[in-house]
């Protein structure tokens, strides 16, 4: 009897040492692939604010919130404008979502199956003189699917 509890405590500590370092390799994967992809989409942003607003700045972005799910790849971007010089007349929303098209078609970035483009813009507003900016890369499937979910609820809000 107390030979078969020891065989059931050790595969209980089996799966519980597979459980714990798959879940450990699958969050490392998944920070990569969110790193790259920050990475990818910092450029993009950049590159698009230099050739839009001639300006030598460079902003880093922050992750949208987690509450879409950990494989989203959204990332926030914000500066005063006004201290920039910069009048949100002539810097649309507009304008920097066709930059972004055409810096995806020049550096032939991948996007996922189901996506139209490489980059979404999903919000652009302002508070305080700060202009905040969030830009998806839509190279994985539960991006696309947060896009989708975003206008589901922007066409139930109407």
């Amino acid at each position: 009897m107390g030979l078969f509890f020891i065989c059931i405590l050790a595969a209980v500590i089996v799966i519980i040492l597979y459980l714990a370092i798959h879940r450990l390799l699958i969050n490392r994967a998944t920070m990569m692939v969110r790193n790259k992809a920050q990475e990818v989409t910092d450029f993009a942003v950049n590159d698009c604010l230099k050739s839009l607003l001639s300006w030598e700045r460079t902003l880093s972005s922050q992750i949208v919130a987690d509450v879409w799910g950990k494989g989203v790849l959204a990332f926030e971007y914000h500066f005063d404008y006004r201290k920039a010089g910069i009048s949100l007349d002539d810097f649309t929303e507009e304008k920097l979502a066709t930059r972004l098209d055409e810096y995806a078609k020049q550096h032939q970035l991948q996007i996922a199956p189901k996506a139209a483009k490489a980059f979404v813009i999903t919000d652009w507003w302002t508070y305080e003189g700060i202009l905040h900016i969030d830009v998806a890369y839509l190279v994985n499937e539960a991006t696309v699917e947060y896009i989708d979910d975003l206008k589901r609820l922007k066409h139930d809000s109407k």
